[in-house]
Parts: structure tokens; C-alpha cells; sequence
């Protein structure tokens, strides 16, 4: 286990990028916590996974109410479709066995990172942007992140938001809004129970990061509404892909 200090310190980055940049620091919490503090994949990814049960995007939320209530439905949506299906994404965990997780997890990383640096990521601002997507297409969202969220313990916001972005060209306000109000009721339930059944968490570390997530959610979000991140997002696409370099050396050399 990690020094007390250094996990809080852990909590409160992750919970500033959060809310600056509407991209979920999960991955790289779960990647710090495997690879420096000696913790298992599967106890980091339940570990995290029930941390975001609580509200952890509440703050965030506060500075960004308009654009949460244009998208209530979209919400609702999106949040019920996530619930569901994260337990079959735990299941798929449990079943592929915890190296071929680790495997599956440093590609993701990467595709997360390469995801941060696509071109078409943020479209010129002459483009005119929507702030709504079809109910239909934020069921089939919701459906595809829950599963990878209960199979790797992120969040929504990792992959929604670039999706949001990139595949709708939505309003980035909006997109960052809309992920943030999905994560606040505890959507990971279902892949929660599943890794609670198999005595994955370290309810320590949960509470610990809940709580310095919580409060540096707040002041990410009011800082990142009106700031231009593309600079940020690059840097933490190299950093991600870094540590899914080290993460795969780590698991060859074994």
C-alpha cells in the first residue's frame, strides 16, 4: 500500500483532471496503483469502480447546471443503459483471468491516448456544434462504456466525451456536462457487485480517494469550462501511452 499522503496527493490530480478536462483519470489511477503501489488489477479496478459509486462529479456538476438541465433525458438514459450492462463488463473480467485483463488493459490505454491525439478530435469552431444526441444512440453508448467500465473499473468519461466530440461534434460544454451528470448516481453497481462478491476492494483506498477526488472535482470543472485543453489532452494521451508501454514490458518480462 501506497503512503498515505501519496494517495491522497493521487486523488486530488485525478480529480482536477476530471473536471478540467471531462476525461476520467481512472485508467491512470488504476495504472499508478498496479504499477507503483504493488496492488492487484483486480483489486485496483474494484477499488476505483466503487469509488465512483458516490457522487463524486456533484462539484463539477454545480458549474456547469445549465447544460445539465437542457440534457436530463440524455442523462437518464444514458445512466440507466451504463448501470446494466458495467455487470456484465465485471463478469468478462473475472472470466478472461486477471494477465489477460492487465493485457487488454495497457491496449486500451493506448487507444485511449491515440484517442486524445486524432486531428478530428475537436472540429473548427465554424462548424456548427449540436448540445443533444438520439436517445437511441445514447443507449447503445451507455451499453458499450458500462461494459468496458466494469471490465477495466473506469468510468464513463474516459471514452464518452472523445465519443461525444468527435462522433456527434458536440458542444464541449455539453459533452462534459453530460458525461459528468451520467457519473453521478452510482452507475457502476452492477460491476460493483460482481468484484465485491470476489473481494476485490480495498475499502481504505476507496474512501481516501473518494474524498480528495471530490474536492479537486470542483475546482477542475470551474477552471476547465473556460480554458482551451487541447494542450493538456496531448500531454496526457503521451503520458497514458507511456504507461501502457511500461505496463506491457512489466508483463512480458514475467
Amino acid at each position: 500500500m501506497c503512503p498515505l499522503i501519496i494517495v491522497i496527493l493521487l486523488g486530488l490530480a485525478i480529480g482536477y483532471i476530471g473536471g478540467y478536462a471531462g476525461i476520467g483519470g481512472a485508467p491512470f489511477l488504476i495504472a499508478f496503483l498496479v504499477l507503483v503501489c504493488g496492488i492487484s488489477q483486480y483489486t485496483a479496478q474494484g477499488s476505483v469502480l466503487t469509488m465512483m459509486l458516490g457522487p463524486m462529479s456533484l462539484l463539477g456538476i454545480m458549474t456547469m447546471k445549465e447544460e445539465v438541465k437542457s440534457q436530463w433525458k440524455s442523462i437518464i438514459i444514458g445512466t440507466i443503459s451504463y448501470a446494466v450492462f458495467s455487470y456484465f463488463g465485471a463478469e468478462m473480467a473475472f472470466h478472461f483471468g486477471e494477465l489477460s485483463v492487465k493485457k487488454y488493459f495497457a491496449f486500451l490505454l493506448i487507444l485511449i491516448g491515440l484517442m486524445q491525439l486524432v486531428p478530428g478530435f475537436s472540429k473548427p469552431d465554424y462548424i456548427e456544434k449540436t448540445e443533444k444526441i438520439p436517445a437511441w444512440w445514447l443507449f447503445i453508448i451507455g451499453a458499450i462504456t458500462g461494459i468496458v467500465g466494469g471490465l477495466f473499473g473506469i468510468g464513463a468519461g474516459v471514452l464518452m466525451v472523445p465519443i461525444f466530440l468527435m462522433g456527434f461534434n458536440m458542444k464541449k460544454n455539453h459533452a462534459r456536462a453530460l458525461t459528468l451528470a451520467i457519473l453521478l448516481p452510482p452507475v457502476s453497481l452492477g460491476a460493483f457487485i460482481k468484484y465485491q462478491q470476489e473481494g476485490a476492494i480495498d475499502w481504505r483506498l476507496v474512501i481516501i480517494l473518494f474524498i480528495s477526488y471530490f474536492i479537486a472535482n470542483y475546482f477542475g470543472a470551474k477552471h476547465g469550462s473556460k480554458a482551451n485543453i487541447q494542450t493538456f489532452k496531448r500531454i496526457y494521451a503521451i503520458l497514458l501511452i507511456g504507461v501502457a508501454i511500461v505496463y506491457l514490458l512489466q508483463i512480458y518480462q514475467h
